[in-house]
């Protein structure tokens, strides 16, 4: 005889389920899809490597894309960046660790490599940067890109204005060099997800604004009417959360420029 066991769940009036993000990861060895396991685990720091929030794996004989893990967006926002640990076993084995910054759903693709061939190329240099923005410094990322004799661009550098000026270590092979400055393009309205101070939201449609947020809360649960930033720019609310309209500065260029070789 079959007996009907019904199932219950757990309901809470007036709670929302927090926005997910679902991350997945694209594992390869040395650039190089392989069939053999592999693992890739995310720390939230260095000092705090006794616990495990995030682990991946490929399972042994397809090797190349893991599981798909939901995770708190919120939480993934606050942390920022992961110490992200890759393992491969299979000899000569591989492991690799790096620091990145996971955002938003979406499939990411991380390279476990043994570190060799050749290192760093180019001559160490620095170069300094200064950014304004209406005429005031203004705290970007600024990307250095060369081209060399043979016309193929490479990465020569990248690094932050904390103020509207900063040091920029930078490797060059005797090309032309061109910076370009990058403003906070923030993170795309996610209904009801919850917010800290200073974090920006950008409306899904780009309108040329983006919202820094001044008081932490949760965002509503339907877009809101986007706003222009209008006079002194008092803030406004957003959810239970306020926030601040700030004009979104396209990435400006420059260059050719000089590099100061150390």
């Amino acid at each position: 005889m079959t007996v009907a066991v019904p199932s219950y769940r757990a309901v809470v009036p007036g709670y929302v389920v927090p926005p997910r993000a679902s991350l997945r990861f694209r594992l390869l060895r040395e650039g190089e899809v392989t069939t053999t396991v592999k693992f890739l685990r995310l720390y939230r720091s260095r000092e705090s490597m006794d616990y495990l929030p995030l682990v991946f794996w490929a399972e042994n004989g397809i090797g190349e894309y893991t599981q798909t893990c939901a995770v708190d967006l919120a939480t993934l926002l606050a942390q920022g960046e992961w110490l992200a640990m890759g393992f491969d076993d299979a000899l000569p084995r591989r492991i690799r660790t790096v620091y990145l910054s996971l955002t938003d759903s979406g499939l990411y693709t991380f390279n476990i490599t043994s570190g060799e061939g050749g290192g760093q190329q180019g001559e160490p240099g620095q170069v300094t940067g200064l950014v304004r923005v209406e005429r005031l410094p203004a705290s970007r990322e600024i990307v250095l890109v060369e081209r060399p004799a043979d016309g193929e661009w490479r990465l020569a550098g990248y690094g932050a204005t904390p103020g509207g000026s900063g040091n920029i270590d930078v490797r060059v092979v005797g090309g032309d060099v061109y910076a370009m400055a990058v403003d906070d393009y923030g993170v795309r309205f996610v209904a009801d997800l919850a917010v800290q101070v200073g974090q920006r939201i950008r409306p899904t449609q780009y309108t040329g604004w983006v919202y820094e947020i001044t008081e932490a809360g949760q965002l509503p649960s339907a877009e809101p009417v986007w706003w222009a930033a209008v006079g002194e720019n008092p803030s406004q609310p957003l959810g239970t959360a306020r926030a601040v309209a700030h004009r979104y500065f396209q990435p400006i260029a420059l260059g050719p420029g000089p590099v100061e070789v150390i």
